[in-house]
């Protein structure tokens, strides 16, 4: 029978019952005459009553029979009524083993009760003919579910394809297949239930599709030999009348052989597929032509017929490993009922429910203890997961670490000892759970082949290495690194990773040959203990252990350990200053992971050298690799921790840039992301949000800034705990934001405590300690605290001959600035002269942090008596403020200079203009002066 495909744009019933019919059947579908012409040239009236039912409408018709809604007086109930009409070519024969049958099937039918099954409520005959009387469902069907433009989610298509598989299952434990199964098939009433319907094409179990060999033909018969006729013909939806669908139908459909309910599993995963993934697994003249050809020779099916599903949805991959095993051209190598396909796409609520079955168990101890028992035979085919993470992150590894943390001396040691094994306890849970999910996939549920556990076990044995490599470098962890630890153990790659089976079997395939893989597995550990050295600031030596392995790395050919050499190289270059060497060599790097199809990796060097390209201000090259990297994660279908840390790099550049607008917009967006994934205390989210707060405070946005950075502050906190560099970092900005807005005691409270930290962290003598000193001394001078300020500045100032290697260090610049400031607000005008100028012989300086000291200078000289010196530095002074857009303290000297004796005014010499150039802020704590 001829057919057209499900896509089309939808019909009017009868347009669609015309349609539908052979050429032998080609009579006129009249909507409104009182006779039609039916099949093989018979009339028939216009019905009003089929027994006792009233027949309100027409709802579809096909070359067999015809569908109405009618009443039930009896019953008082609307119902779906579908009858066989008499007549046609067919002998009496024929026509008389038909109705046998079809009164056999719709008993059958009527049997099934399940409320995914759209009733049976009466089969009977009536003036020759046969009908059936079902429930009416008013609603649309999942075809037009799935056509609106609502943007349904995978769980929500999930959920209701799960309910119509509880029907087909329901089906199958009656004896019958369906033969039919698409979204036009399953009804959705208005109350949201789902049904499945139209059994029109249903057969008993083991019944064959027709008989002899398949003739060529059209590509769009469904099926080329004649079928015996069937009472349950018609579509029950008002959608029209259709009967199997090549777009969803089997191979052994195709072949004519005896079919079962894994026949219906593949249409179901069939259509599943087409509404997940928006395209269909397979084309169906290619399937019928290869399954026509089988029958023949006998040869097996090509596995390219069924299409792996694409890259760019958010499908998880339990889903698609389900869907692909149900599309398994060969019937064995399905699931073995339509029940066990079900559970197998079910994995996330069965997952959830866990808990409550424990608390079931409790209740229930003698019945579950035998079922557990049970249970507990079939899962130790898949233990052992935790001995074999035991071995790198057990009792001996745990007091290795403990006994390195507490050598160092480092204040912080003890609590960032119980956060970094607090992370590293549950990586190793994590790593166990999904070894052991990985295992009952294949040998337990039989949901997973045995390529694709590999595959999986591959993934945790690099994890694996990755785990014992970070815990080799901690137990030998110094000072520096205790801080760099807890972000080292939050670096690891995710073992949950290895469970995305998609991007696995996408990456260049391992070598077969045993001795490659061996030595392809020890260079992997090796170049994991280069990532930790790198995550814990051991560069040199990270370096010196990767120069070591890169001929032996580039000799595997192994495209994605190539990109992860060349990436470690890359960064570790850039980071010692190489920033040229490093950032060719993070580009090949992501030649060669687009190569190895390696996309993860790809995206995390790309944002790498994302920032590497900005340090060099080739932005335009670097805002490139950006947009390349967001396209990779649009094709991988999100990554919201990956898309995060990518953000959190253009937005760096866009700081480069000088574009704290765009900055803000990536910073929200990556904090967004961040949330759907990280857990409040994690260290990225305290990063993404400190970063957004220095943007605001260059944006001028005061009272957002300190907001946003009095919230970083609590994230860090949380994260890393009270003793932390980064916590001494978020009180610096916290003074340095406060004393924009003028809380001088605030921002002092925050300067002492970042003082107090630096000394207790690195020690009495450090240029973070001495920054961290340049910043309370502000912060005493706005409060008219001059010999505080002076005694910190010339502890500073000290500190920082004592560490930098010439008296030209603009490092040098603010402590000098400092104590001329000090000197002045004692009174001590003659001394604060010398420092004043040499604060300003530093040309390089930001031009408001010269335009202070250069404003300070001219009421030095002023007390001095050097009236004509003073005008000419506060004239240069003015200008350099408006120049940084200081316009209120441009208009402070202004001021100053109106206030000076009218008589010396006019004496004074004209300012020579300074040089211009822009104004930026430092990081390591310069700010206006006040």
């Amino acid at each position: 029978m001829a057919r057209r495909d499900e896509d089309v744009p939808s019909e009017s019933p009868m347009t669609r019952a015309g349609r539908n019919r052979s050429s032998s059947e080609a009579g006129r579908v009249d909507t409104g005459g009182s006779t039609r012409q039916e099949r093989g040239g018979v009339r028939r009236k216009r019905l009003t009553q089929v027994g006792r039912f009233l027949l309100l409408k027409e709802l579809g018709q096909g070359g067999m029979g015809v569908v109405y809604a009618a009443y039930d007086p009896d019953l008082d109930r609307k119902v779906a009524l579908k009858l066989l009409l008499p007549g046609g070519a067919e002998g009496e024969e024929e026509r008389q083993q038909a109705r046998t049958r079809l009164m056999r099937e719709a008993q059958a039918m009527a049997r099934v009760s399940h409320p995914q099954v759209i009733p049976v409520f009466e089969v009977g005959t009536w003036e020759d003919q046969v009908f059936v009387a079902m429930e009416l469902v008013e609603g649309g069907t999942l075809r037009d579910w799935l056509l609106e433009d609502k943007g349904h989610s995978w769980r929500e298509v999930l959920e209701k394809f799960l309910a119509a598989g509880r029907g087909l299952a329901a089906a199958h434990a009656a004896g019958l297949v369906h033969r039919d199964f698409k979204p036009a098939n399953v009804l959705m009433g208005r109350d949201g239930r789902v049904c499945v319907t139209d059994f029109g094409l249903a057969r008993q179990v083991g019944e064959a599709e027709g008989v002899g060999q398949v003739p060529p033909g059209d590509e769009d018969v469904t099926v080329p030999v004649r079928e015996p006729v069937s009472l349950l013909d018609e579509s029950l939806t008002q959608s029209g009348v259709l009967m199997g669908t090549p777009n969803y139908m089997s191979p052994e459909q195709y072949r004519l052989e005896k079919l079962d309910a894994r026949s219906d599993q593949f249409s179901f995963c069939a259509t599943l597929y087409k509404a997940l993934f928006q395209e269909r697994p397979f084309d169906p003249v290619a399937l019928r032509s290869a399954s026509r050809a089988q029958v023949q020779s006998g040869q097996a099916l090509p596995v390219e017929l069924v299409r792996e599903p694409p890259r760019e949805t958010k499908v998880p991959a339990w889903v698609r490993q389900a869907v692909m095993k149900g599309l398994a051209l060969k019937p064995e190598e399905r699931f073995a009922s339509m029940e066990a396909l079900l559970e197998a796409l079910s994995q996330e609520r069965r997952l959830a429910g866990r808990r409550r079955v424990v608390g079931l168990a409790c209740a229930a101890g003698v019945v579950l203890a035998v079922v557990g028992g049970a249970l507990y035979r079939q899962s130790q085919v898949c233990a052992g997961a935790e001995r074999l993470v035991a071995d790198v992150w057990g009792p001996e590894a745990r007091q290795r670490v403990e006994g390195a943390f507490q050598s160092t001396g480092a204040p912080q040691a003890r609590e960032l000892l119980g956060r970094v094994t607090q992370v590293l306890d549950g990586y190793a849970d994590g790593w166990t759970r999904q070894h052991t999910e990985a295992c009952e996939a294949t040998r337990v549920r039989g949901v997973q082949t045995e390529a694709l556990l590999s595959l999986r076990q591959v993934c945790l044995e690099r994890r694996r290495l990755e785990l014992q490599s970070l815990v080799k470098v901690l137990a030998e962890v110094d000072r520096v690194g205790v801080d760099k630890a807890l972000d080292a153990a939050h670096a690891l790659p995710s073992p949950q990773d290895c469970a995305d089976l998609e991007a696995l079997s996408q990456q260049q395939p391992r070598p077969a040959d045993p001795a490659r893989r061996a030595e392809l597995e020890r260079l992997e550990g090796r170049l994991a203990e280069v990532r930790s050295l790198l995550e814990l600031s051991r560069h040199a030596p990270a370096l010196e252990q990767v120069l070591q392995l890169q001929p032996q790395v580039l000799a595997t050919d192994y495209l994605p350990l190539v990109a992860e050499l060349r990436f470690h190289q890359g960064w570790l270059q850039s980071l010692l200053g190489n920033k040229e060497e490093g950032a060719r060599l993070l580009e090949q790097a992501v030649y060669d992971a687009e190569a190895g199809r390696a996309d993860k990796l790809e995206v995390s060097i790309l944002g790498k050298l994302v920032f590497a390209e900005g340090k060099r201000k080739r932005f335009e090259h670097a805002e490139q690799w950006g947009r390349l990297g967001s396209a990779t994660l649009r094709r991988l279908g999100g990554e919201p921790v990956l898309e995060a840390d990518l953000l959190l790099n253009r937005a760096n550049l866009a700081l480069m840039r000088e574009q704290p607008e765009e900055a803000r917009q990536l910073l929200a967006r990556a904090q967004e992301l961040q949330a759907q994934v990280l857990p409040p205390g994690h260290p990225k989210r305290a990063r993404v949000t400190f970063t957004l707060g220095m943007t605001l405070l260059d944006l001028g946005e005061l009272e957002p800034a300190t907001a946003m950075l009095r919230e970083a502050l609590a994230q860090t906190e949380a994260a890393v705990g009270p003793l932390h560099l980064d916590v001494a970092r978020r009180h610096h900005s916290l003074s340095n934001v406060l004393r924009e807005k003028k809380d001088f005691t605030g921002a002092l409270g925050h300067a002492r405590a970042a003082v107090d930290l630096q000394r207790r962290l690195v020690g009495p003598q450090h240029l973070d300690v001495a920054y961290a000193l340049d910043e309370l001394g502000m912060s005493l001078l706005a409060l008219g605290q001059h010999e505080e300020a002076l005694r910190v500045y010339q502890e500073s100032l000290e500190m920082k001959r004592a560490l930098v290697e010439s008296e030209q260090d603009e490092d040098l610049l603010y402590s000098h600035d400092g104590v001329g400031q000090a000197l002045l607000g004692l009174g001590r005008t003659r001394e604060a002269l010398e420092p004043l100028r040499r604060a300003l012989a530093f040309p390089e300086a930001p031009e408001d942090v010269r335009a202070d000291s250069g404003f300070a200078l001219a009421r030095a000289l002023w007390q001095e008596g050097e009236k004509a010196e003073a005008r000419v530095e506060a004239a240069r002074a003015q200008e350099r403020f408006t120049q940084a857009g200081k316009a209120q303290r441009a208009d402070e000297v202004g001021a100053w200079l109106q206030s000076l004796p009218e008589e010396k005014s006019k004496a004074a010499p004209k300012s020579s203009s300074p040089p211009k150039s822009k104004s930026k802020r430092k990081g390591k704590g310069a700010g206006q002066r006040l």
